[in-house]
């Protein structure tokens, strides 16, 4: 079978895509990052007056040069603060306004046909997946936002009456959706199948002809929606390492080429009463220190590549003693971001060794600066202990990116000037701030018991392809939530250093924290 593996719009186009890259290296199959050339053509017809959209700052309309400008800077160093922060802001001025179109005008494949323009960019974009002349094509949505994107390029595709497939991370609620009838639209009219969970075995049977009823994390519909049951591969060392050899890796818009790496399945903790993360993966698994350290050995000599993104829901602090040992013996010069939880076991000793293995930024998940707030998350971390991380971590030479959680349910107005004073405390460690709102989600915690965490009035999801539902808090009007929701936005961006883009753009986060640290890697040459 050939197989063609699509990744859609619209995320930021810094690296290649994670998940089709390991569905490349288990399954014979073409990949295309329609991500990247969404990016490029679009570009190219702003430029060239074919695509209709205006983009401001404040009351300053932008030029298509000012966007040409600074997508070249981006895809160079960016190692200007001030011309950094310019270019981004004219990035996401432009791609937000033309990416609000597209979505808008894709919608309208079921009502009859978007505008000349849009259907000519998706035409471009998916136009090397035609000339691959695929017996199938899968999509893989990662976050809800690439939806209108597959849709539009799907309903193209049905054209040549080439079968779809669906799958990805942001599957794992209500998969069958995807094959119901929606605003009108019957999507089982578009998408064959739909894979609500890992990939690589439920697509490697379907690829060798499996029938449906066989294939697990298989949605399907024959008289009604049939969904089979879940499965995995328990032993992530028997997986060989991504293969991004389809993928145009010195094209991306960033100047070094960066690549996203998993070191482990799942979450370890699965304890966080809000979050459903943990329902997009099989289990927690592990993939050993020794078979992560081959794999980036393995990647830094095929695609002479030396900045690493692990794409873990977070790494355990003893895997990362265990690793940064293993780097630094081999004499492995690479760098790295991660995901982690500030516990005490991020010691200082161990944040040096994870320094010197390559550790330039870290996300963590601090979430609040209330421990009355963190024990309600059941996040297993002490205030005390979060601030001795952040200076340590600081200290060794590491940026420190923290993400907090807005208005979480029973948190008062007092809790709420905890949290601030908990940033200013902690500014000199910060380096970029940045969270959201609390949303309460259907497979979490909190959403089968809310009367616990003080929430009296559930209504479930209105978006049937969201988990996300409106719940009413008590404590906060919603002209005070308004508010709040500023006053955090505002305090993020002034305690955030250099860039407060950063929050959405981590693979620069990586490359700028590399660049001004006291031993950065040689450039690569343009």
């Amino acid at each position: 079978m050939r197989l063609a593996l699509v990744f859609p719009p619209s995320m930021p186009p810094t690296s290649p895509p994670c998940g089709i890259a390991y569905l490349k290296a288990f399954i014979p199959c073409k990949a295309f990052d329609v991500n990247l050339t969404y990016h490029d053509t679009a570009v190219h017809m702003v430029q060239k007056g074919d695509l209709c959209v205006e983009a401001t700052i404040g009351k300053d309309v932008l030029e298509p040069e000012n966007l040409r400008e600074a997508v070249d800077f981006l895809k160079g160093p960016i190692y200007d603060p001030e011309e950094y922060n310019t270019s981004m802001t004219i990035f996401f001025s432009y791609f937000t306004e033309i990416s609000n179109y597209v979505r808008r005008e894709c919608m309208k494949y079921g009502e009859g046909s978007p505008r000349d323009d849009v259907l000519d960019i998706m035409d471009r974009v998916i136009s090397p997946v035609k000339r691959y002349h695929p017996d199938a094509v899968g999509f893989s949505q990662m976050v809800l936002d690439q939806r209108e994107f597959i849709l539009g390029l799907a309903q193209n595709l049905k054209l040549e009456g080439i079968p779809l497939l669906l799958g990805g991370a942001s599957l794992s609620y209500n998969p069958e959706a995807y094959l119901s009838v929606v605003s009108g639209l019957d999507l089982s009219d578009i998408f064959d199948a739909v894979f609500y969970g890992e990939g690589e075995l439920p697509l490697k049977a379907y690829a060798e002809g499996e029938p449906f009823e066989k294939i697990s994390y298989l949605v399907y519909r024959r008289e009604t929606i049939i969904k089979n049951r879940e499965t995995g591969i328990d032993d992530l060392d028997e997986l060989p390492p991504p293969d991004f050899s389809d993928f145009p890796l010195k094209d991306y818009y960033a100047s070094e080429i960066i690549l996203p790496l998993l070191t482990s399945r799942g979450c370890y903790w699965r304890r966080c009463t809000f979050c459903r993360h943990h329902t997009s993966y099989y289990r927690y698994r592990t993939r050993s220190c020794e078979k992560v350290l081959s794999d980036l050995r393995e990647l830094q000599k095929k695609y002479e590549a030396s900045y690493f993104l692990f794409a873990d829901e977070m790494v355990h602090p003893q895997r990362f003693d265990e690793l940064s040992r293993l780097i630094i013996e081999e004499g492995l010069n690479v760098r790295f971001y991660a995901e982690v939880k500030p516990t005490r076991d991020f010691n200082r000793n161990l944040l040096k060794g994870m320094y010197q293995s390559g550790a330039r930024a870290l996300l963590w998940g601090v979430e609040s600066g209330t421990q009355r707030i963190l024990d309600l998350m059941d996040k297993g971390t002490k205030v005390g202990d979060i601030e001795q991380v952040l200076k340590d971590s600081h200290e060794a030479g590491i940026w420190n990116m923290i993400f907090m959680i807005e208005r979480f349910p029973t948190q008062t107005k007092k809790e709420v000037e905890e949290d601030f004073a908990f940033l200013r405390r902690n500014e000199p460690y910060l380096s970029t701030v940045t969270g959201s709102s609390f949303k309460l989600e259907v497979g979490s915690r909190l959403y089968e018991s809310p009367e616990q965490f003080g929430i009296k009035k559930v209504e479930e999801p209105s978006y049937v392809f969201s988990p996300v539902c409106e719940y009413l808090n008590p404590l906060f009007t919603d002209q005070e939530a308004d508010f709040l929701s500023k006053r955090y936005s505002t305090e993020f961006i002034v305690l955030s250093k250099v860039s407060w883009y950063f929050a959405r753009m981590r693979d620069h986060m990586l490359l700028m924290a590399d660049h001004l640290s006291e031993n950065p890697l040689e450039r690569r040459a343009p």
